[in-house]
């Protein structure tokens, strides 16, 4: 069972926040605006930090799934990273709602 510094309900709330939020960065023909992404990384980051505890290796997987740096494709690499990171965020509410299963807290 994962340690939560919130509610279950209020983590799982602000995970589903984030994945939404994908939805706002700005796209282009090439993909999705990259500092835009970052934004997007770093507030993410702040939430997973509050959820799990910023030493949390929940916390910590995520800011190692960044780009290495600004280059000619970035636009498309965060396109696949953003992929990557709603993918990650939804195994963490599996993995909450698992844990609130286990605990006959969740139907």
């Amino acid at each position: 069972m994962v340690t939560l510094r919130v509610s279950p309900e209020d983590a799982i709330r602000q995970l589903m926040d984030r994945i939404e939020a994908i939805n706002t960065i700005p796209r282009t023909p090439q993909g999705i605006e990259y500092y835009d992404f970052i934004r997007w990384c770093s507030k993410t980051w702040q939430v997973a930090d509050a959820i799990y505890g910023s030493d949390d290796p929940h916390a910590e997987e995520l800011r190692t799934m960044t780009l290495q740096n600004c280059a000619c494709d970035a636009h498309m690499k965060a396109v696949i990273l953003a992929g990557a990171y709603q993918d990650r965020l939804l195994g963490f509410i599996r993995e909450i709602e698992d844990g609130m299963a286990g605990a006959g807290t969740h139907q």
